[in-house]
């Protein structure tokens, strides 16, 4: 009977050991794991830094370019005209000659200052949403190809 219950006790030993070894290779491929996630996690940071970095500078561009422009139009040395005819409903993208180009800008009637200045913003403004939802898709496809590795 000793020896049945010293079999019990090397068998008891060794499913600990076991499990000891188990739990220590699973903690290592576990801190491996996590290693890999903050190097992966650290270089799309980078790389989100240095497109926010670039958008920055974009935005702070567009936003000189525009503070200029509505200042030539309000100083009037730049204005917009309507064009002398109506745009036809069904003019394209690619038809742009119809709604603008020199013909229609000796054409048409000059907008007053203070109104062309506000369309010249409203129409930044709307550039701006463009470039914002564009960092937004770039963003979430940069995140999406990290988590298909």
């Amino acid at each position: 009977m000793f020896g049945w219950l010293n079999l019990l006790d090397y068998g008891v030993e060794r499913y600990d050991e076991g499990f000891e070894a188990a739990i220590k290779i699973g903690k290592q491929r576990l801190d491996a794991d996590a290693e890999i996630s903050r190097q992966t996690e650290a270089d799309l940071c980078t790389q989100l830094g240095i497109k926010d970095t670039a958008a920055l500078k974009k935005e702070k561009d567009h936003s000189q370019t525009l503070a200029a422009a509505q200042r030539r139009i309000l100083t009037g040395t730049g204005s917009l005209r309507c064009p002398a005819r109506a745009v036809p409903v069904t003019a394209t993208a690619g038809n742009r000659s119809v709604a603008g180009g020199s013909a229609t800008d000796d054409d048409g009637s000059e907008l007053v200052p203070e109104t062309a200045a506000d369309l010249v913003g409203i129409a930044s403004d709307n550039e701006r949403l463009v470039r914002q939802y564009d960092c937004v898709v770039e963003r979430f496809e940069a995140c999406r190809a990290v988590n298909s590795k």
